[in-house]
């Protein structure tokens, strides 16, 4: 069972990251034979997975059966980008409130490896790496809050923002170096325990992973 399992999470894993390079286009149909022979796995599995990624907002499962990649307008696309902007500044007060716990200094600390893994990804041009790194980082924000139903809410966020994202902007007009340093910005202001500048980095970080460049 516990391979079983693993292998859906690999799977799930994959496909994530193949719409983050995009290998896939908004409402284009996914056959799931097409995954079964790209990763060399049974339907099993696959099924499993997409399963997973339609509950996180990732894929489309429609009436008929048919799996697609969500569709977003413009419109839409900022709407999922201000409500994960207040699900993250929600989280950071949550985890202010512990600033002196024992919790709170893990977060701070798991926070900034990840920051750190993320700058040297992109430092060495891996760019699926940064992304993946990207993601950790905020969920360990959020998780940082220690509400299970947060978490919950905000992987189901993260997901649609992974189609968003990944597939409304292409990788070419992305500064990724200015993100990697968004996340020092973030840690920086942790570690000072300033709440107001974190949530304020937050949301400069947020709508410019949207806008795809440097505001500047």
């Amino acid at each position: 069972m516990g391979l079983k399992q693993n292998l859906d999470i690999l799977v799930y894993n994959n496909i994530v990251d193949s719409l983050i390079v995009g290998e896939y286009q908004m409402g284009q149909q996914i056959l799931l034979d097409t995954f079964a022979e790209k990763y060399g796995v049974s339907r099993t599995p696959i099924i499993q997975a997409v399963k997973l990624l339609a509950n996180d907002g990732i894929l489309d499962v429609l009436p008929n059966g048919r799996v697609c990649v969500p569709t977003y307008s413009e419109e839409q696309i900022k709407k999922i980008r201000n409500v994960r902007i207040i699900l993250e500044h929600y989280a950071l007060e949550e985890l202010f409130k512990e600033q002196n716990a024992d919790s709170f200094n893990g977060t701070i600390e798991e926070l900034d490896k990840i920051a750190l893994q993320a700058l040297e990804a992109i430092e060495n041009g891996n760019k699926l790496l940064f992304n993946q790194k990207d993601l950790e980082f905020h969920r360990c924000l959020v998780n940082g809050a220690k509400n299970e139903f947060l978490s919950d809410i905000y992987k189901r966020i993260q997901g649609r923002f992974v189609v968003a994202n990944y597939l409304f902007i292409p990788w070419e007009n992305r500064d990724f170096m200015y993100a990697a340093k968004d996340h020092l910005a973030i840690m920086k202001a942790l570690k000072a325990k300033d709440l107001e500048n974190c949530k304020k980095y937050v949301q400069q970080h947020i709508r410019n992973v949207v806008k795809g460049s440097n505001p500047a």
